[in-house]
């Protein structure tokens, strides 16, 4: 079975400056901003970049969820995902356990709701990514 997948090589953001603390991606009509809390010298502006990490894994994995669904003429209603990090207690700080608690209001099937899980875990690049690792590099340009 084939979920409605664009296999692509390279995704690309663009992250520019727009405080003295802040990052902003603009997406088509969307802005979205990444800043530390005031308390720790930011301005607040947006939510950590962390809390962005756990929202990619989160959206990615509830879109696969939700394809998996689909391709099955499954109705989901009132899905909602609680996203839980632990932080590494050695450094560099780092999450040690992401874990996500899945719930809904509505699924025309049950039964297979399981199922639908496990398929948007394994098709789920952010999780993929996370579970199996990645080559970080940061350049100078």
């Amino acid at each position: 079975m084939f979920l409605n997948l664009i296999i692509m090589n390279t995704v690309k953001i663009h992250l520019k400056q727009c405080s003295k603390s802040a990052m902003e991606l603009e997406n088509n009509k969307l802005k979205i901003i990444t800043d530390r809390p005031i308390e720790k010298g930011g301005e607040g502006n947006g939510i950590l970049g962390g809390k962005y990490l756990l929202t990619g894994i989160g959206g990615c994995y509830s879109s696969n969820l939700f394809a998996a669904a689909q391709s099955r003429d499954i109705e989901i209603k009132g899905l909602t995902i609680d996203i839980s990090a632990t932080l590494s207690d050695d450094f560099p700080k780092r999450f040690s356990q992401v874990e996500l608690n899945v719930a809904y209001d509505f699924c025309s099937d049950e039964s297979m709701f399981n199922k639908l899980m496990v398929i948007a875990e394994k098709a789920c690049i952010a999780v993929n990514t996370v579970k199996n690792g990645l080559t970080l590099v940061v350049n100078k340009i």
